[in-house]
């Protein structure tokens, strides 16, 4: 038995990449059921039978208190027009010495483009190699820093997308020893919301002046809540 899924033609290569599959006799996507549907939420085909799936496991708050001499950065992206659209990334960077907002976008970019860039330019920030988790609702960031990466080496890269994003975010993850972690978007975390209106931000950004900067705004020292 199979999990159907409705997916736009615009995000088909996003499903792929989770996963998911398309079958020509019935010209829709699934994947095998008794997979996490997680990532598979918003495609789900209400019409179509499936098997009930377990309860999502407890969702952090977003006041997580950063590990000792580390950090804790919640990032998210955004794109109008996916893909090919003005395109906005931001992150909430907490350390035990502040609380920092970076954020940045593109005037023609794709919303994977920008969850991406949203955690290489967070990790960027931190100058000195630390433990850091880092919180998205990107699926597709999780997946890929902690089952894909080893298969696209093994395999140089073969048909990877935003293969110079994915270089970059490995190797500042590997450098600050960073741990991924996925976060349900639009439930009313602090830290996914906070990333969300500054993805949003920069997205306002870019449109409006047509570059692709990054902006870093200070919020509190001393670890002070932002």
């Amino acid at each position: 038995m199979v999990v159907w899924l409705k997916v736009p033609f615009a995000e088909k290569d996003e499903a792929k990449a989770l996963g998911a599959r398309w079958s020509p006799a019935q010209k829709k996507w699934y994947v095998k059921d008794g997979a996490d549907a997680a990532p598979f939420q918003r495609w789900l085909d209400a019409d179509a039978p499936s098997s009930p799936q377990p309860d999502a496991v407890q969702q952090p708050t977003g006041d997580e208190t950063p590990p000792a001499g580390g950090a804790i950065v919640y990032c998210d992206g955004a794109c109008r027009g996916n893909p090919g659209g003005p395109g906005g990334w931001g992150a909430w960077i907490r350390t035990t010495e502040a609380t920092v907002e970076v954020f940045g976008g593109s005037p023609d970019t794709t919303n994977n483009r920008m969850e991406l860039t949203a955690a290489i330019e967070a990790l960027r920030w931190l100058p000195q190699a630390c433990e850091v988790v880092v919180y998205t609702d990107s699926q597709y960031v999780v997946n890929g820093m902690t089952q894909w990466r080893h298969g696209w080496v093994r395999k140089n890269w073969k048909d990877v997308k935003n293969v110079e994003l994915w270089k970059a975010l490995i190797a500042e993850g590997d450098r600050h020893r960073a741990t991924f972690r996925w976060v349900r978007g639009h439930s009313g975390h602090r830290g996914n919301e906070r990333a969300d209106a500054l993805a949003n931000e920069g997205l306002d950004h870019a449109k409006r002046t047509g570059r692709s900067e990054v902006v870093v705004r200070v919020v509190a020292e001393h670890g002070a809540a932002g």
